[in-house]
């Protein structure tokens, strides 16, 4: 594979870190850019003294500007964006007892807006190079509305219907746009969960794999196998099926008072 430059959003822990380390691994030349600049700064400092070539920037994946000039600096440094990585999320957990649209609106600004902004402002450099890859960082958890992830789920939900309408109508521009898929990887936002994580992958088996699916072009790469069958006989499951089995397998910690 020739196309070495790859711009990473969200790179300052867990599978970004990974990702970052991977990718720098496999002679990638990098771009890092993320909210956490103390984070990139010392994962950069780090590839550097390996031998590896790596820049960074701070970003706010949710802020319309930052990703903007983020962009623009990672264009300036690489020349050619080969691969965008968009991996900045958040979530934590949330019952619909206390529930805050504002809480709501964070994620969401994060989860699918970021991905948003950098689709804007990537698709015209792509079109203009001539080729392009856009790698999205959805979840497993697209595929229904879980309790106490309701804000999670449903950004995801809309990432990945953003990023499938995007690979539909952007191949014949020559940009493959890759919607990445994990269940559960060990990071500081799984370790909020209040339920079971069943086939847990440590992040660099993840970054390992989601690097070999980019490579490969694969239009969704997702990951682990039996979390992939599940969410899908989930997905599919009646409403009076669903309904009970979720309330047993995530009992609500808050009560409603009413």
């Amino acid at each position: 594979m020739n196309n070495k430059n790859v711009l990473l959003i969200g790179a300052s822990q867990g599978i970004g870190k990974a990702l970052a380390e991977e990718f720098a691994v496999n002679k990638y030349r990098l771009v890092l850019l993320s909210r956490n600049v103390d984070g990139i700064k010392s994962i950069s400092s780090e590839i550097v003294s390996k031998g590896g070539i790596c820049s960074y920037k701070g970003c706010d994946v949710s802020d319309y500007e930052q990703v903007k000039d983020g962009i623009e600096f990672a264009h300036r440094q690489l020349g050619l964006i080969d691969i965008a990585i968009i991996n900045a999320g958040i979530g934590h957990p949330e019952w619909m007892s206390s529930f805050s649209s504002a809480g709501y609106r964070e994620v969401m600004q994060t989860n699918a807006f970021g991905i948003a902004h950098a689709l804007e402002f990537l698709i015209p450099i792509m079109k203009k190079q001539g080729y392009g890859k856009f790698v999205g960082v959805s979840s497993l958890a697209d595929v229904r509305g879980y309790m106490g992830s309701a804000a999670y789920a449903s950004s995801k939900a809309a990432a990945s219907l953003l990023l499938e309408s995007a690979r539909v109508e952007l191949k014949e521009s020559n940009i493959n746009v890759i919607t990445v898929k994990p269940g559960f990887v060990k990071t500081a936002m799984t370790a909020q969960n209040e339920f079971k994580m069943p086939f847990m992958w440590s992040p660099e088996k993840a970054a390992r794999f989601i690097r070999k699916g980019i490579e490969r072009n694969k239009s969704i790469v997702q990951f682990p196998f039996p979390i992939v069958w599940a969410t899908k006989i989930i997905k599919n499951l009646p409403n009076w099926i669903y309904d009970p089995l979720m309330r047993a397998s995530r009992p609500a910690k808050k009560k409603d008072s009413n």
